[in-house]
Protein backbone atom coordinates (compact mmCIF):
# COMPACT_ATOMS: atom_id res chain seq x y z
CA UNK A 1 0.00 0.00 0.00
CA UNK A 2 1.19 3.49 -0.75
CA UNK A 3 2.40 5.47 2.24
CA UNK A 4 2.18 8.88 0.67
CA UNK A 5 -0.04 10.59 -1.84
CA UNK A 6 1.14 9.96 -5.37
CA UNK A 7 2.28 13.09 -7.11
CA UNK A 8 1.98 12.45 -10.81
CA UNK A 9 4.24 13.90 -13.43
CA UNK A 10 1.71 14.80 -16.09
CA UNK A 11 2.95 14.52 -19.66
CA UNK A 12 0.79 15.48 -22.57
CA UNK A 13 -2.75 15.87 -21.35
CA UNK A 14 -6.12 16.24 -23.04
CA UNK A 15 -7.86 19.51 -22.42
CA UNK A 16 -11.39 20.36 -23.55
CA UNK A 17 -13.04 23.74 -23.85
CA UNK A 18 -15.84 25.11 -21.78
CA UNK A 19 -19.32 25.28 -23.29
CA UNK A 20 -19.22 29.04 -23.83
CA UNK A 21 -19.13 30.08 -27.46
CA UNK A 22 -15.68 31.18 -28.57
CA UNK A 23 -14.43 30.87 -25.00
CA UNK A 24 -11.00 29.90 -26.27
CA UNK A 25 -9.71 31.61 -29.41
CA UNK A 26 -6.30 30.89 -30.86
CA UNK A 27 -4.59 34.08 -31.91
CA UNK A 28 -2.63 34.38 -35.12
CA UNK A 29 1.07 33.50 -34.95
CA UNK A 30 1.84 34.34 -38.59
CA UNK A 31 0.10 37.62 -39.45
CA UNK A 32 2.65 40.29 -40.28
CA UNK A 33 5.39 37.78 -41.11
CA UNK A 34 4.07 34.90 -43.17
CA UNK A 35 1.18 36.89 -44.62
CA UNK A 36 -0.11 40.50 -44.37
CA UNK A 37 -1.52 41.62 -41.04
CA UNK A 38 -3.65 44.30 -42.68
CA UNK A 39 -7.12 42.93 -43.47
CA UNK A 40 -7.60 45.06 -46.58
CA UNK A 41 -4.20 44.18 -48.03
CA UNK A 42 -4.76 40.51 -47.26
CA UNK A 43 -8.17 40.48 -48.94
CA UNK A 44 -6.82 42.29 -51.98
CA UNK A 45 -3.97 39.81 -52.30
CA UNK A 46 -6.23 36.77 -52.20
CA UNK A 47 -8.72 38.42 -54.56
CA UNK A 48 -6.04 39.24 -57.13
CA UNK A 49 -4.59 35.73 -56.97
CA UNK A 50 -7.89 33.85 -57.33
CA UNK A 51 -9.82 36.26 -59.58
CA UNK A 52 -8.73 34.74 -62.87
CA UNK A 53 -8.20 31.17 -61.74
CA UNK A 54 -9.46 28.36 -63.93
CA UNK A 55 -12.55 26.89 -62.31
CA UNK A 56 -12.81 23.15 -61.84
CA UNK A 57 -16.19 21.44 -62.21
CA UNK A 58 -17.06 19.78 -58.87
CA UNK A 59 -19.51 16.92 -59.16
CA UNK A 60 -18.84 15.06 -55.93
CA UNK A 61 -16.60 15.93 -52.95
CA UNK A 62 -13.42 17.94 -53.56
CA UNK A 63 -10.06 17.78 -51.89
CA UNK A 64 -7.31 20.28 -52.59
CA UNK A 65 -3.64 19.91 -51.77
CA UNK A 66 -1.95 23.24 -51.13
CA UNK A 67 1.41 24.44 -49.75
CA UNK A 68 1.90 26.12 -46.39
CA UNK A 69 4.97 28.30 -46.74
CA UNK A 70 4.85 32.08 -46.32
CA UNK A 71 2.65 33.77 -48.90
CA UNK A 72 5.67 35.22 -50.72
CA UNK A 73 6.60 31.68 -51.69
CA UNK A 74 3.39 29.68 -51.72
CA UNK A 75 0.33 31.91 -52.17
CA UNK A 76 0.48 31.95 -55.97
CA UNK A 77 0.60 28.15 -56.17
CA UNK A 78 -2.06 27.72 -53.47
CA UNK A 79 -4.37 30.12 -55.31
CA UNK A 80 -4.44 27.75 -58.30
CA UNK A 81 -6.16 25.13 -56.16
CA UNK A 82 -8.36 27.51 -54.19
CA UNK A 83 -9.37 29.37 -57.33
CA UNK A 84 -10.33 26.10 -59.02
CA UNK A 85 -13.06 25.41 -56.45
CA UNK A 86 -14.48 28.89 -55.78
CA UNK A 87 -17.88 27.86 -57.15
CA UNK A 88 -18.17 25.04 -54.61
CA UNK A 89 -20.25 25.88 -51.54
CA UNK A 90 -19.01 23.75 -48.62
CA UNK A 91 -20.87 23.47 -45.32
CA UNK A 92 -17.79 22.24 -43.43
CA UNK A 93 -14.07 22.47 -44.14
CA UNK A 94 -11.61 19.90 -42.84
CA UNK A 95 -7.99 21.09 -42.78
CA UNK A 96 -5.39 18.35 -42.43
CA UNK A 97 -1.77 19.34 -42.00
CA UNK A 98 1.47 17.95 -40.61
CA UNK A 99 2.82 18.75 -37.17
CA UNK A 100 6.23 20.37 -37.67
CA UNK A 101 7.16 21.04 -34.04
CA UNK A 102 5.57 18.33 -31.90
CA UNK A 103 6.08 14.61 -32.39
CA UNK A 104 3.26 12.19 -31.66
CA UNK A 105 1.50 9.15 -33.05
CA UNK A 106 -1.86 9.48 -34.76
CA UNK A 107 -3.90 12.64 -35.23
CA UNK A 108 -4.16 15.73 -33.05
CA UNK A 109 -7.27 17.80 -32.34
CA UNK A 110 -7.42 21.36 -31.01
CA UNK A 111 -9.14 22.60 -27.87
CA UNK A 112 -9.91 25.99 -29.48
CA UNK A 113 -13.41 27.18 -30.17
CA UNK A 114 -12.16 29.54 -32.86
CA UNK A 115 -9.04 30.83 -34.59
CA UNK A 116 -8.36 34.50 -35.30
CA UNK A 117 -6.67 36.08 -38.33
CA UNK A 118 -6.71 39.68 -39.63
CA UNK A 119 -9.88 38.73 -41.53
CA UNK A 120 -11.76 37.90 -38.34
CA UNK A 121 -12.55 34.82 -36.32
CA UNK A 122 -13.24 31.45 -37.89
CA UNK A 123 -15.26 28.97 -35.79
CA UNK A 124 -14.08 25.44 -35.01
CA UNK A 125 -16.78 22.76 -35.10
CA UNK A 126 -16.30 21.58 -31.51
CA UNK A 127 -19.14 19.04 -31.57
CA UNK A 128 -17.57 17.13 -34.44
CA UNK A 129 -14.12 17.47 -32.88
CA UNK A 130 -15.54 15.87 -29.75
CA UNK A 131 -16.98 13.08 -31.90
CA UNK A 132 -13.58 12.46 -33.42
CA UNK A 133 -11.96 12.20 -30.01
CA UNK A 134 -14.04 9.08 -29.29
CA UNK A 135 -11.58 7.15 -31.42
CA UNK A 136 -8.13 6.69 -29.94
CA UNK A 137 -6.41 7.57 -33.18
CA UNK A 138 -7.45 11.15 -32.39
CA UNK A 139 -6.19 12.96 -29.29
CA UNK A 140 -6.45 16.52 -28.03
CA UNK A 141 -3.02 18.10 -28.31
CA UNK A 142 -3.05 21.84 -28.06
CA UNK A 143 0.72 21.92 -27.64
CA UNK A 144 1.05 20.76 -31.25
CA UNK A 145 -1.35 23.40 -32.58
CA UNK A 146 0.06 26.39 -30.72
CA UNK A 147 3.13 27.06 -32.94
CA UNK A 148 1.92 25.18 -36.05
CA UNK A 149 1.69 27.01 -39.39
CA UNK A 150 0.32 24.28 -41.66
CA UNK A 151 -3.27 25.01 -40.59
CA UNK A 152 -3.19 28.76 -40.00
CA UNK A 153 -1.65 29.58 -43.38
CA UNK A 154 -4.82 28.23 -45.05
CA UNK A 155 -7.30 30.25 -42.99
CA UNK A 156 -7.21 33.61 -44.84
CA UNK A 157 -8.01 31.85 -48.13
CA UNK A 158 -10.86 30.01 -46.43
CA UNK A 159 -12.22 33.13 -44.75
CA UNK A 160 -12.15 35.16 -47.97
CA UNK A 161 -13.57 32.49 -50.28
CA UNK A 162 -15.91 30.65 -47.90
CA UNK A 163 -16.91 33.17 -45.22
CA UNK A 164 -18.63 31.87 -42.10
CA UNK A 165 -17.97 28.18 -42.79
CA UNK A 166 -16.67 26.31 -39.72
CA UNK A 167 -13.48 24.29 -39.84
CA UNK A 168 -12.18 21.09 -38.31
CA UNK A 169 -8.37 21.36 -37.98
CA UNK A 170 -6.42 18.10 -37.72
CA UNK A 171 -2.67 17.67 -37.37
CA UNK A 172 -0.99 14.42 -38.32
CA UNK A 173 1.78 12.73 -36.43
CA UNK A 174 3.37 9.45 -37.44
CA UNK A 175 0.96 6.99 -39.04
CA UNK A 176 0.65 4.12 -41.52
CA UNK A 177 -1.79 3.59 -44.39
CA UNK A 178 -3.80 1.11 -42.30
CA UNK A 179 -4.06 3.50 -39.37
CA UNK A 180 -4.92 6.35 -41.72
CA UNK A 181 -7.72 4.29 -43.26
CA UNK A 182 -9.14 3.53 -39.83
CA UNK A 183 -8.97 7.20 -38.84
CA UNK A 184 -10.45 8.19 -42.21
CA UNK A 185 -13.44 5.94 -41.64
CA UNK A 186 -14.05 7.55 -38.29
CA UNK A 187 -13.69 11.02 -39.79
CA UNK A 188 -16.31 10.26 -42.43
CA UNK A 189 -18.63 8.93 -39.74
CA UNK A 190 -18.12 12.05 -37.61
CA UNK A 191 -18.96 14.44 -40.47
CA UNK A 192 -21.76 12.35 -41.97
CA UNK A 193 -24.35 15.00 -41.04
CA UNK A 194 -22.73 17.46 -43.43
CA UNK A 195 -23.78 17.43 -47.08
CA UNK A 196 -20.91 19.28 -48.76
CA UNK A 197 -17.55 18.86 -47.02
CA UNK A 198 -14.34 20.29 -48.40
CA UNK A 199 -11.02 18.65 -47.55
CA UNK A 200 -7.84 20.71 -47.56
CA UNK A 201 -4.51 18.92 -47.28
CA UNK A 202 -1.68 21.24 -46.29
CA UNK A 203 1.66 19.99 -47.58
CA UNK A 204 4.86 21.27 -49.11
CA UNK A 205 6.83 18.93 -51.35
CA UNK A 206 10.55 18.20 -51.60
CA UNK A 207 12.86 20.10 -49.26
CA UNK A 208 16.23 19.78 -50.99
CA UNK A 209 19.67 20.92 -49.92
CA UNK A 210 22.14 20.77 -47.03
CA UNK A 211 19.77 22.81 -44.88
CA UNK A 212 17.26 19.95 -45.08
CA UNK A 213 19.80 17.10 -44.98
CA UNK A 214 18.45 15.79 -48.29
CA UNK A 215 20.72 16.13 -51.32
CA UNK A 216 20.14 13.26 -53.80
CA UNK A 217 19.83 15.71 -56.69
CA UNK A 218 22.91 17.83 -55.96
CA UNK A 219 24.53 18.87 -59.20
CA UNK A 220 26.72 21.75 -60.28
CA UNK A 221 24.33 22.12 -63.19
CA UNK A 222 21.38 23.79 -61.48
CA UNK A 223 19.06 23.04 -64.39
CA UNK A 224 19.70 19.30 -64.04
CA UNK A 225 19.37 19.55 -60.27
CA UNK A 226 15.96 21.16 -60.52
CA UNK A 227 14.89 18.63 -63.13
CA UNK A 228 15.84 15.84 -60.74
CA UNK A 229 13.84 17.43 -57.89
CA UNK A 230 10.82 17.86 -60.14
CA UNK A 231 11.00 14.24 -61.27
CA UNK A 232 10.98 13.07 -57.65
CA UNK A 233 8.00 15.28 -56.89
CA UNK A 234 6.20 14.13 -60.03
CA UNK A 235 6.37 10.49 -59.00
CA UNK A 236 4.77 11.36 -55.66
CA UNK A 237 2.18 13.54 -57.41
CA UNK A 238 1.30 10.65 -59.75
CA UNK A 239 0.55 8.44 -56.73
CA UNK A 240 -1.56 11.22 -55.26
CA UNK A 241 -3.50 11.73 -58.48
CA UNK A 242 -4.20 7.99 -58.61
CA UNK A 243 -5.31 8.17 -54.99
CA UNK A 244 -2.92 5.39 -54.01
CA UNK A 245 -1.98 6.03 -50.38
CA UNK A 246 -0.10 2.74 -50.06
CA UNK A 247 2.21 3.43 -53.00
CA UNK A 248 2.77 7.01 -51.86
CA UNK A 249 3.71 5.78 -48.40
CA UNK A 250 6.07 3.13 -49.78
CA UNK A 251 7.65 5.60 -52.21
CA UNK A 252 8.33 8.16 -49.49
CA UNK A 253 9.69 5.53 -47.14
CA UNK A 254 11.95 4.03 -49.81
CA UNK A 255 13.37 7.28 -51.17
CA UNK A 256 13.33 9.38 -48.02
CA UNK A 257 11.84 12.21 -50.06
CA UNK A 258 11.21 15.18 -47.79
CA UNK A 259 7.51 15.82 -48.36
CA UNK A 260 6.59 17.28 -44.98
CA UNK A 261 2.86 16.51 -45.27
CA UNK A 262 3.11 12.91 -46.41
CA UNK A 263 1.10 11.61 -43.45
CA UNK A 264 -1.56 14.26 -44.05
CA UNK A 265 -1.68 13.17 -47.69
CA UNK A 266 -2.04 9.51 -46.76
CA UNK A 267 -4.85 10.40 -44.36
CA UNK A 268 -6.65 12.50 -46.96
CA UNK A 269 -6.37 9.96 -49.75
CA UNK A 270 -7.74 7.23 -47.48
CA UNK A 271 -11.24 8.73 -47.41
CA UNK A 272 -11.96 8.30 -51.11
CA UNK A 273 -13.58 5.25 -52.64
CA UNK A 274 -13.22 6.52 -56.20
CA UNK A 275 -11.59 9.55 -57.81
CA UNK A 276 -13.53 10.91 -60.77
CA UNK A 277 -11.43 13.92 -61.77
CA UNK A 278 -7.98 15.15 -60.81
CA UNK A 279 -5.65 17.95 -61.79
CA UNK A 280 -2.19 19.27 -61.03
CA UNK A 281 -3.14 22.93 -61.02
CA UNK A 282 0.21 24.47 -60.15
CA UNK A 283 3.83 23.75 -59.29
CA UNK A 284 6.79 25.94 -58.30
CA UNK A 285 9.85 26.02 -56.08
CA UNK A 286 11.26 28.56 -53.66
CA UNK A 287 14.19 29.02 -56.06
CA UNK A 288 11.77 30.67 -58.48
CA UNK A 289 11.48 33.48 -55.92
CA UNK A 290 14.83 33.56 -54.15
CA UNK A 291 17.23 32.33 -56.82
CA UNK A 292 18.76 30.05 -54.19
CA UNK A 293 19.16 26.67 -55.87
CA UNK A 294 21.25 25.18 -53.07
CA UNK A 295 18.32 24.94 -50.65
CA UNK A 296 14.88 24.71 -52.23
CA UNK A 297 11.33 23.79 -51.28
CA UNK A 298 8.77 22.61 -53.83
CA UNK A 299 5.09 23.57 -53.85
CA UNK A 300 2.21 21.88 -55.65
CA UNK A 301 -1.48 22.67 -56.05
CA UNK A 302 -3.65 19.61 -56.70
CA UNK A 303 -7.41 19.33 -57.10
CA UNK A 304 -9.19 16.01 -56.64
CA UNK A 305 -12.90 15.30 -56.99
CA UNK A 306 -14.40 11.97 -56.13
CA UNK A 307 -16.76 9.82 -54.15
CA UNK A 308 -16.11 9.23 -50.50
CA UNK A 309 -15.95 5.77 -49.00
CA UNK A 310 -19.67 5.19 -48.44
CA UNK A 311 -18.91 1.90 -46.73
CA UNK A 312 -17.03 3.65 -43.96
CA UNK A 313 -18.11 2.52 -40.53
CA UNK A 314 -17.23 4.15 -37.22
CA UNK A 315 -14.47 2.39 -35.39
CA UNK A 316 -15.29 1.79 -31.78
CA UNK A 317 -13.08 3.39 -29.19
CA UNK A 318 -10.24 0.97 -29.05
CA UNK A 319 -9.46 1.55 -25.40
CA UNK A 320 -8.60 -1.88 -23.97
CA UNK A 321 -11.54 -2.31 -21.59
CA UNK A 322 -10.74 -5.91 -20.70
CA UNK A 323 -7.23 -7.10 -20.00
CA UNK A 324 -6.81 -10.80 -19.40
CA UNK A 325 -4.55 -12.15 -16.69
CA UNK A 326 -2.06 -13.02 -19.42
CA UNK A 327 -2.21 -9.44 -20.76
CA UNK A 328 -1.52 -8.06 -17.28
CA UNK A 329 1.36 -10.46 -16.73
CA UNK A 330 2.80 -9.47 -20.12
CA UNK A 331 2.67 -5.76 -19.27
CA UNK A 332 4.21 -6.27 -15.83
CA UNK A 333 6.99 -8.28 -17.46
CA UNK A 334 7.65 -5.49 -19.96
CA UNK A 335 7.78 -2.91 -17.17
CA UNK A 336 10.20 -5.07 -15.19
CA UNK A 337 12.46 -5.64 -18.22
CA UNK A 338 12.42 -1.94 -19.11
CA UNK A 339 13.47 -0.92 -15.59
CA UNK A 340 16.11 -3.64 -15.46
CA UNK A 341 17.61 -2.57 -18.78
CA UNK A 342 17.88 1.09 -17.76
CA UNK A 343 19.00 0.56 -14.18
CA UNK A 344 21.41 -2.37 -14.61
CA UNK A 345 22.60 -1.92 -18.20
CA UNK A 346 22.02 1.80 -18.84
CA UNK A 347 20.29 0.86 -22.10
CA UNK A 348 16.74 1.36 -23.38
CA UNK A 349 14.65 -1.77 -23.62
CA UNK A 350 13.25 -2.89 -26.96
CA UNK A 351 10.68 -5.65 -27.27
CA UNK A 352 10.51 -7.63 -30.51
CA UNK A 353 8.28 -10.57 -29.58
CA UNK A 354 4.58 -11.23 -30.07
CA UNK A 355 2.27 -8.59 -28.58
CA UNK A 356 -1.23 -9.46 -27.32
CA UNK A 357 -4.02 -7.70 -29.24
CA UNK A 358 -5.28 -5.75 -26.20
CA UNK A 359 -1.82 -4.28 -25.67
CA UNK A 360 -1.57 -2.91 -29.21
CA UNK A 361 -4.35 -0.34 -28.75
CA UNK A 362 -3.53 3.21 -27.66
CA UNK A 363 -4.17 3.77 -23.96
CA UNK A 364 -3.11 6.05 -21.16
CA UNK A 365 -1.28 4.33 -18.33
CA UNK A 366 0.88 4.98 -15.25
CA UNK A 367 3.65 2.84 -13.84
CA UNK A 368 4.18 3.10 -10.08
CA UNK A 369 7.28 1.78 -8.30
CA UNK A 370 7.26 1.14 -4.55
CA UNK A 371 9.81 -0.23 -2.08
CA UNK A 372 8.32 -1.79 1.06
CA UNK A 373 5.10 0.07 0.42
CA UNK A 374 6.75 3.48 -0.01
CA UNK A 375 6.50 5.37 -3.29
CA UNK A 376 9.75 5.29 -5.29
CA UNK A 377 8.54 6.65 -8.63
CA UNK A 378 5.39 7.17 -10.67
CA UNK A 379 5.20 8.40 -14.25
CA UNK A 380 2.47 8.09 -16.86
CA UNK A 381 0.42 9.36 -19.74
CA UNK A 382 -3.13 10.53 -19.24
CA UNK A 383 -3.66 10.59 -22.99
CA UNK A 384 -3.94 7.45 -25.15
CA UNK A 385 -1.16 8.64 -27.44
CA UNK A 386 0.76 5.38 -27.87
CA UNK A 387 0.07 1.64 -27.97
CA UNK A 388 -0.34 0.38 -24.42
CA UNK A 389 2.75 -1.83 -24.45
CA UNK A 390 4.93 1.10 -25.60
CA UNK A 391 3.42 3.36 -22.95
CA UNK A 392 4.27 0.82 -20.24
CA UNK A 393 7.85 0.34 -21.47
CA UNK A 394 8.48 4.08 -21.61
CA UNK A 395 6.76 5.01 -18.35
CA UNK A 396 8.40 2.19 -16.41
CA UNK A 397 11.86 3.47 -17.33
CA UNK A 398 10.86 7.07 -16.61
CA UNK A 399 9.40 6.15 -13.22
CA UNK A 400 12.71 4.47 -12.33
CA UNK A 401 15.13 7.14 -13.48
CA UNK A 402 13.26 10.38 -14.30
CA UNK A 403 10.75 11.07 -11.51
CA UNK A 404 11.97 14.53 -10.35
CA UNK A 405 11.04 13.79 -6.72
CA UNK A 406 13.56 10.96 -6.43
CA UNK A 407 17.12 10.07 -7.29
CA UNK A 408 17.39 7.53 -10.12
CA UNK A 409 16.78 3.99 -8.94
CA UNK A 410 20.05 2.30 -8.00
CA UNK A 411 21.09 -1.25 -8.96
CA UNK A 412 21.03 -2.13 -5.26
CA UNK A 413 17.39 -1.06 -4.98
CA UNK A 414 16.27 -2.86 -8.11
CA UNK A 415 15.72 -6.26 -6.47
CA UNK A 416 13.45 -4.72 -3.82
CA UNK A 417 10.98 -2.84 -6.02
CA UNK A 418 7.37 -3.69 -6.64
CA UNK A 419 5.68 -2.58 -9.86
CA UNK A 420 2.08 -1.47 -10.26
CA UNK A 421 0.41 -0.54 -13.54
CA UNK A 422 -2.76 1.54 -13.93
CA UNK A 423 -4.39 1.42 -17.38
CA UNK A 424 -6.71 4.39 -17.80
CA UNK A 425 -10.09 4.84 -19.40
CA UNK A 426 -10.75 7.90 -21.60
CA UNK A 427 -11.28 11.15 -19.70
CA UNK A 428 -14.83 12.24 -18.92
CA UNK A 429 -15.55 15.89 -18.27
CA UNK A 430 -17.70 16.55 -15.20
CA UNK A 431 -19.44 19.72 -14.07
CA UNK A 432 -19.88 18.89 -10.39
CA UNK A 433 -18.24 16.89 -7.61
CA UNK A 434 -21.55 15.05 -7.39
CA UNK A 435 -20.36 13.09 -10.43
CA UNK A 436 -17.17 11.96 -8.66
CA UNK A 437 -16.95 8.61 -6.88
CA UNK A 438 -13.79 8.44 -4.73
CA UNK A 439 -12.06 5.09 -4.87
CA UNK A 440 -13.57 4.35 -8.27
CA UNK A 441 -12.68 7.51 -10.19
CA UNK A 442 -9.36 9.23 -10.71
CA UNK A 443 -9.50 12.99 -10.98
CA UNK A 444 -7.88 15.62 -13.19
CA UNK A 445 -8.25 19.34 -12.45
CA UNK A 446 -7.28 22.08 -14.90
CA UNK A 447 -7.06 25.83 -14.57
CA UNK A 448 -5.25 27.56 -17.41
CA UNK A 449 -1.87 25.89 -17.84
CA UNK A 450 -1.98 24.36 -14.35
CA UNK A 451 -3.21 20.81 -13.95
CA UNK A 452 -3.02 17.97 -11.50
CA UNK A 453 -4.07 14.35 -11.39
CA UNK A 454 -4.57 11.66 -8.75
CA UNK A 455 -5.18 8.00 -9.49
CA UNK A 456 -8.30 6.27 -8.09
CA UNK A 457 -6.32 4.17 -5.61
CA UNK A 458 -5.10 7.28 -3.79
CA UNK A 459 -8.60 8.09 -2.50
CA UNK A 460 -9.05 4.46 -1.55
CA UNK A 461 -5.73 4.33 0.33
CA UNK A 462 -6.45 7.42 2.40
CA UNK A 463 -10.23 7.03 2.60
CA UNK A 464 -10.74 10.51 1.14
CA UNK A 465 -14.17 12.04 0.78
CA UNK A 466 -14.85 13.56 -2.64
CA UNK A 467 -14.15 17.01 -1.21
CA UNK A 468 -10.81 15.89 0.23
CA UNK A 469 -9.91 14.14 -2.99
CA UNK A 470 -10.72 17.29 -4.96
CA UNK A 471 -8.65 19.42 -2.56
CA UNK A 472 -5.62 17.13 -2.80
CA UNK A 473 -5.82 17.11 -6.60
CA UNK A 474 -6.01 20.92 -6.58
CA UNK A 475 -2.87 20.93 -4.44
CA UNK A 476 -1.09 18.92 -7.12
CA UNK A 477 -2.22 21.41 -9.76
CA UNK A 478 -1.17 24.42 -7.69
CA UNK A 479 -4.68 25.89 -7.68
CA UNK A 480 -7.00 26.83 -4.84
CA UNK A 481 -10.13 24.76 -4.26
CA UNK A 482 -12.13 27.97 -3.77
CA UNK A 483 -11.55 28.66 -7.48
CA UNK A 484 -14.03 25.84 -8.07
CA UNK A 485 -16.17 27.75 -10.56
CA UNK A 486 -13.23 28.30 -12.93
CA UNK A 487 -11.69 24.83 -12.62
CA UNK A 488 -12.28 22.21 -15.31
CA UNK A 489 -12.58 18.65 -13.97
CA UNK A 490 -12.27 15.24 -15.59
CA UNK A 491 -12.72 11.78 -14.16
CA UNK A 492 -11.38 8.46 -15.35
CA UNK A 493 -11.30 4.89 -14.14
CA UNK A 494 -8.30 2.60 -14.03
CA UNK A 495 -7.57 -1.09 -14.30
CA UNK A 496 -4.92 -1.53 -11.61
CA UNK A 497 -2.68 -4.57 -11.23
CA UNK A 498 0.70 -5.23 -9.63
CA UNK A 499 3.40 -7.74 -8.98
CA UNK A 500 2.62 -10.01 -6.03
CA UNK A 501 6.13 -9.79 -4.63
CA UNK A 502 9.38 -8.16 -5.72
CA UNK A 503 10.49 -10.24 -8.68
CA UNK A 504 14.02 -9.46 -9.92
Amino acid sequence: MLKKIITILLIPFLLQCTSKSYSITKQSKLAGTWYPDNAQQLSQLISSLTRNAKHHAINHTPMIIVPHAGYTYSAYVASKAYGAIVTYKPDIIIIIGPSHYEQFTGFALPVYDAIATPLGTIPVDKKTVQKLSANNNFVFNNKAFEPEHSVEIQLPFIQYLFPGIPVIPILTGSTTPDTAKEAGCHLLYAIAHYKKPLFIISSDFTHHGPRFFFTPCSNSNKSKQMQCIKQGDQQAIDYILSCDADKLYDYCKKTGITICGVNALIFGLSIYEKVTTKQLAGYATSADITGDFDNTVSYAAIVIDGMLNTQAKPYANNQPSMLSDNDKAFLLSLARQSIQSYVLSKKPFHYSGTIPEACLHNAGAFVTITIQGNLRGCIGYIEPIKPLYKTVIECAASAAISDPRFEPLSPEEYSTIRIEISVLSPLKKISSLDELTPGKDGLVVVKGNRRGVLLPQVAQEFNFTKEEFFQQTCNKAGVYPFEYDSIIMYTFTATVFHERTPSP
